[in-house]
């Protein structure tokens, strides 16, 4: 991404950044990798500060002696938040090192406490801003991502105040439309998992006097619950679960946003690279190692004589043998023993019931349509009818235009089935069908999507452009229909704010454990980038290796 000496950016896909739904996937899939001694980290602040929030509110709600406590039991609340902030703040820098492959500084116990210094003052003034910032609502979202970014930025051993704050600054101000939008889903998704522990939490007395006959004071009493420390306590079980995730946004969106100042992602990719390297090295010396010390085991060992066979007597055989079939592999081949009737207990019988209930209500429910049909699918009519009423209703043919009626609605159904169960890579394939001509795309143009031709009308340009010598062009229309091939199947979402990288990634994270397509897929990537960005020439062997990747990939997408 090119960029001012300002540090501003120019581009159109840096004004956009990453989709909001692509930072939560990637934020929910780096939580899953995160190790567990960095939520040991984040739980062992939060989970402090949370205890002593609600004892404090409910001490102050409910004790006689609540004046009495109110300053030491308010100090510890504030000590208890400033040692969570200081903890939040440890675990959101060191998911930035994972990304960014390294930590140059180790956190020793002067880096700690000026990471507890910065955190405490900039926590102090948090209630301060961040309500006005609400009221006010313009500025919530910046203001929001401030001090996230604070807490990710401001623990460095040398960091100061002003540099702290003017790299918050920065960060926060990156990609406004895509913070609003992914904060406005997280407060949604907040709201959602509010209403849901709240609603299970309140059945949860009643569900337990009803299958297990435990009565407790709750299920009685509807004040027992219904009050302001119960929505504490939910609102403190949601901030537990949600805040990792909000804290892991927030650093991709720094390191993302670093990434386009000073290079953080390729730094990454480096890093990455080259441990690797080291790897694959000390793997390849193990087993060169191993191999000469098996040679000169081998070697040193006399051949032993071959062993006389054993003559085995009968019983043991027997024996060996209905063992054997006895295991899993060859049980399910036996008849199954009868069933001893068992005491079906209170769990038992109370689901007995329930299905007992629920097929008699059932059956009173459609035993009057099963009289119905009966009545219209029978020739002589045993109800009651006037001699002119049967003259003309005798005449209506109800039998054939019911059966009729019927295979009309069940064709009508297996339309509506086929239609919608038909390959989503057609109508994608339908949909990105230009209307204007293939030669008023111009490859030449950054601002060319692989979704403007499907899949065989790029290979039908590529070889146009191939025909008249213009190899430079044919590898980009090449490279765009492996990216169009794996829209269509729904393995990548297209992206003006995607790179290279991005794709691939979500390529990785899409096929999971079938991995035989990454690989031509990531030497498309290097032979587009070295030719189109670089200066590699772009010869006819590089045409021939990018037309085998595509096809590759197209082999393995399509199994």
């Amino acid at each position: 991404m090119a960029a001012s000496s300002k540090g501003r950016f120019l581009t159109e896909t840096s004004l956009k950044g990453p989709a909001p739904v692509q930072v939560l996937d990637e934020a929910v899939a780096f939580l899953r990798r995160t190790p567990l001694s960095l939520y040991v980290i984040y739980y062992a602040g939060a989970l402090p500060f949370c205890a002593a929030l609600v004892y404090f509110v409910f001490d102050m709600l409910q004790s006689a002696n609540a004046e009495q406590h109110l300053v030491p039991e308010a100090l510890l609340v504030t000590l208890a938040y400033f040692w969570m902030k200081t903890c939040e703040a440890v675990f959101s820098r060191r998911l930035l090192a994972m990304l960014e492959g390294h930590d140059p500084e180790p956190w020793t116990l002067r880096r700690w406490i000026n990471a507890a210094i910065l955190q405490s003052i900039f926590a102090a003034t948090f209630f301060f801003v961040w309500p006005v910032a609400l009221v006010i609502m313009l500025p919530f979202a910046w203001v929001h991502a401030f001090y996230h970014n604070v807490s990710i930025v401001g623990t460095g051993r040398g960091t100061t105040l002003r540099g702290c704050v003017a790299e918050a600054s920065k960060l926060s101000g990156l990609w406004p439309k895509q913070n609003h939008l992914i904060l406005g889903s997280m407060l949604a998704g907040l709201f959602v998992l509010f209403v849901n522990v709240t609603v299970f939490l309140s059945l949860l007395p009643k569900l337990l006097n009803m299958f297990l006959g435990i009565s407790t004071v709750f299920d009685q009493n509807y004040s027992a619950w219904n009050n302001s420390s119960f929505y504490l306590d939910v609102a403190v079980l949601c901030f537990l679960v949600l805040n990792p995730l909000s804290k892991a946004v927030y650093v991709l969106r720094c390191f993302y946003g670093r990434s386009r100042l000073n290079g953080a992602d390729l730094r990454a990719e480096v890093q990455r690279l080259r441990i690797l390297r080291q790897a694959a090295a000390a793997m390849l010396i193990g087993l060169a190692v191993a191999g000469v010390a098996r040679a000169d085991d081998t070697s040193s060992v006399p051949s032993a004589k071959p062993a006389p066979h054993a003559q085995v007597a009968p019983e043991t055989l027997d024996h060996t043998l209905q063992s054997t079939l006895r295991k899993d592999e060859f049980a399910w081949r036996t008849p199954k023993p009868p069933e001893k009737k068992q005491d079906e207990g209170v769990i038992g019988h109370a689901v007995h019931q329930f299905f007992h209930l629920l097929h008699e209500g059932l059956r009173v429910l459609f035993k009057p349509l099963g009289e119905f049909f009966k009545w219209l699918l029978s020739s002589p009519r045993d109800h009651e009818t006037s001699a002119a009423g049967a003259s003309v209703m005798g005449a209506i043919p109800w039998s054939m235009l019911f059966w009729i009626a019927l295979i009309f609605a069940v064709m009508l159904l297996a339309w509506l089935i086929v239609r919608n169960l038909r390959p989503s890579t057609a109508r994608q394939a339908t949909a990105v069908r230009p209307a204007t001509p293939v030669k008023s795309i111009d490859l030449e143009s950054e601002s060319v999507r692989a979704d403007a031709l499907p899949e065989d009308m790029w290979l039908s340009l590529a070889q146009e452009l191939l025909e008249k010598g213009e190899t430079r062009l044919a590898l980009r229309a090449l490279y765009l229909a492996t990216l169009s091939l794996l829209a269509q199947r729904e393995l990548i979402r297209l992206g003006a704010a995607k790179s290279n990288r991005d794709y691939l990634q979500e390529l990785v994270r899409r096929l999971r454990d079938r991995t035989e397509a990454i690989s031509p897929f990531r030497g498309s990537i290097r032979l587009f980038e070295a030719s189109w960005y670089g200066t590699h020439a772009v010869t006819l062997s590089v045409i021939e290796s990018m037309k085998a990747n595509h096809q590759t990939v197209r082999s393995h997408v399509a199994a």
